[in-house]
């Protein structure tokens, strides 16, 4: 609300689920005779297109906020937003969120325009919201 204006701004938003539009994600295990297996890191192989159309949609709409979600893990949060500021990838907000959390949230969240993901099982859950993009394919 500034000079007078009553209405209420609400920027929209497009959310891009990494591991399922950017980046095919696999963990890598470490597995000991007596221990339990643990994850030590994770192979991730990134998408040209997906990354590309991030970039041209900053720059043709401006006005609309890119936001990146996780479902996998902090740790591979960190990575991903490493990976997006040596690229240059432009992005306002990039976080992690179980997924059963991001979903109960998203109906309270108006800006949302679209979700983006790969996935079929998750995509039922976004309602009309969820946008089906070929995994490595443009969106």
């Amino acid at each position: 609300m500034q000079h007078g204006d009553l209405a209420v701004f609400v920027r929209p938003r497009a959310v891009v689920v990494v591991e399922g539009v950017l980046a095919q994600v696999q963990p890598i295990t470490e597995k000991k005779r007596f221990r339990k297996e643990r994850d030590r890191g994770y192979h991730i192989s990134w998408n040209e297109i997906p990354l590309k159309r991030c970039v041209y949609l900053k720059d043709n709409w401006p006005e609309t906020a890119l936001d990146f979600v996780t479902f996998v893990s902090e740790d591979f949060l960190d990575t991903v937003v490493d990976f997006l500021n040596e690229t240059r990838i432009p992005f306002d907000i990039c976080h992690y969120q179980p997924f059963d959390r991001f979903t109960q949230s998203l109906r309270y969240q108006n800006d949302v325009m679209r979700v983006y993901d790969s996935d079929p099982a998750r995509l039922d859950q976004y309602g009309q919201k969820g946008v089906q993009v070929v995994r490595g394919n443009d969106f």
